[in-house]
């Protein structure tokens, strides 16, 4: 099969990743003179903070004040609709949890139109181990108290971009890896735990504790390291005083949310969609049958910074197709990698994109929760290993 079939529209922006225009649990409490006007006002402020939640999404903090400000009538324009949960009413009062769902073309142009920077890319997920240390003690994953842990543990979903996961801590994660292992970056262990949960990375996030959160001014030193395919990627460090009338567990939480926070923002600048640097590549795709680029064609779908896929042969073998995208090689890529496609470079100085088990591309079995690098090589997030044995007696405790 020969010449250029162009799929537009049907991969690209218009499609792209719906859910991330939906903004859930979105809660309002409303008093007026009457049951009526008391939810009216309450679905009035629901548009409002909705709209608020889905710009925190999708907006890096420096663009946010480029964002126009809009009344409850234009609100309303951008919203396809909405659903009610955990609705309570009285005579003068009203409560509920909304879902909106915004329209993605609309929200989208006004951002262009306003020169919003955004993004769209939602990361795979990001596994936290949170390791405590206070004073002269050891440094604790797993064994209690771990108030870090707890934090985390205890913490709203957020809807962010990149969706943070907390392991469970059984026995499995226990002989996966342990506190000083964790701390020393253990490739192994990193791997194995991070494998067992489909995490495309693992943040180990160490808080020590100084001072006394009961009587006031304890102070928390956090540091927190981003590991991709076994190898440190980032190490970030906050300092945090506990507040006046500050609870031990508030201030804990208060830490949790400023680490996901900049794990949100670093994840937007990263991935900001660039309209202006608009491009176009020649990709080889090995496959194995129409099933894989059936598969390919599946997971490119959504992607918001590819605009157009045209097809210039297709066989059983093998595909040559030609990717219109916004960005950079390194974007796209990034964007790829959370769809599980690994893009780079072959030999020839071709580009290739490979699907996990295709003809070239990563084996068969390659955990699905890598993340490619951003330096074109197909290689998974992190290598396969066999399920760590449940502990046995002899097993040093957990930490």
């Amino acid at each position: 099969m020969t010449g250029m079939l162009v799929f537009a529209g049907m991969i690209g922006p218009a499609k792209a990743q719906g859910d991330i225009f939906t903004v859930r649990a979105v809660p309002v409490d409303k008093t007026a003179e009457t049951a009526a006007a008391a939810r009216q006002a309450a679905i009035t402020a629901g548009h409002r903070l909705a709209f608020e939640r889905l710009v925190d999404r999708l907006v890096p903090a420096a663009q946010k004040g480029k964002v126009p400000v809009l009344g409850p009538g234009l609100l309303e324009f951008y919203v396809l609709d909405f659903s009610v949960e955990n609705e309570r009413t009285s005579a003068v009062r009203y409560l509920a949890e909304l879902t909106f769902r915004f329209n993605p073309e609309e929200v989208r142009a006004l951002l262009r139109s306003s020169a919003v920077g955004f993004a769209e890319a939602r990361s795979k997920p990001l596994l936290v181990l949170p390791v405590f240390e206070a004073d002269g003690q050891v440094p604790r994953l797993w064994l209690e108290p771990n108030p870090w842990r707890a934090a985390w543990s205890q913490r709203p979903v957020n809807g962010g971009l990149v969706p943070l996961q907390v392991p469970l801590g059984d026995l499995t994660d226990v002989a996966a890896i342990d506190a000083p292992g964790a701390l020393a970056g253990d490739t192994a262990g990193l791997s194995a735990i991070g494998n067992a949960y489909g995490a495309g990375a693992v943040m180990v996030t160490q808080a020590t504790l100084s001072g006394d959160p009961l009587t006031g001014g304890a102070k928390l030193a956090i540091v927190s390291s981003r590991y991709e395919q076994g190898r440190r990627v980032a190490t970030t460090r906050e300092s945090i005083a506990q507040q006046a009338d500050e609870t031990e567990r508030a201030l804990f939480a208060r830490a949790a949310r400023l680490v996901d926070a900049a794990v949100q923002e670093t994840w937007k600048q990263q991935n900001v969609l660039q309209f202006g640097n608009r491009r176009a590549i020649a990709v080889f795709v090995p496959l194995r049958g129409l099933s894989d680029w059936l598969e390919v064609r599946k997971r490119i779908d959504g992607i918001a910074s590819i605009q157009e896929i045209g097809v210039t042969t297709l066989s059983r073998r093998e595909a040559e197709v030609q990717i219109t995208f916004v960005g950079d090689e390194q974007r796209l890529t990034r964007a790829l990698a959370q769809r599980d496609l690994f893009l780079s470079l072959r030999d020839d100085s071709n580009w290739e994109l490979t699907l996990p088990g295709a003809a070239g591309g990563v084996t068969e079995g390659a955990p699905r929760g890598g993340v490619a690098p951003l330096t074109p090589a197909p290689s998974p997030a992190v290598p396969p290993n066999p399920a760590p044995a449940t502990p046995t007696p002899s097993t040093p405790s957990p930490q």
